[in-house]
């Protein structure tokens, strides 16, 4: 289901907040995924030379194994990675463009709880109150 701008104008300040934070929270998730295994190549490469020291000078391809991986690998592996991340990044959004279940209408609660509407921050007055 795609949602059109009125649809979402007219979730309340709380539940603006709640996607946002959602939105937030899985794509926080999926950068620290994503982050960790860029991590483990990057550091695990000389921990393999150190621990492997003639599996890492083996031939291959014309290259020692540790050259395949560094100079021919690396770059597309992170290239994998970094495509990865935006195809799941644009998932997630494309999730939560369903905002109705996202924000719990599927469970059964309502979009927007009792006396949402009676609560303002304090940065917005009612123009009764700046005509005064």
């Amino acid at each position: 289901m795609r949602m059109s701008s009125k649809d979402i104008g007219q979730l309340s300040e709380q539940d603006h907040i709640r996607l946002a934070n959602s939105i937030m929270r899985r794509q926080a998730g999926l950068s620290l995924r994503v982050a960790a295994i860029f991590l483990f190549l990057l550091l695990g490469l000389p921990l393999f030379n150190y621990l492997y020291p003639e599996a890492a000078n083996t031939p291959v391809l014309g290259f020692t194994a540790t050259w395949l991986m560094l100079g021919v690998l690396f770059f597309p592996v992170t290239w994998l990675l970094s495509a990865y991340f935006v195809k799941t990044s644009d998932r997630i959004e494309e999730d939560c463009m369903d905002w109705r279940s996202q924000l719990g209408r599927e469970a059964g609660e309502p979009i927007e709880p009792q006396g949402v509407d009676d609560i303002k921050p304090a940065f917005i007055s009612n123009e009764a109150e700046v005509k005064e």
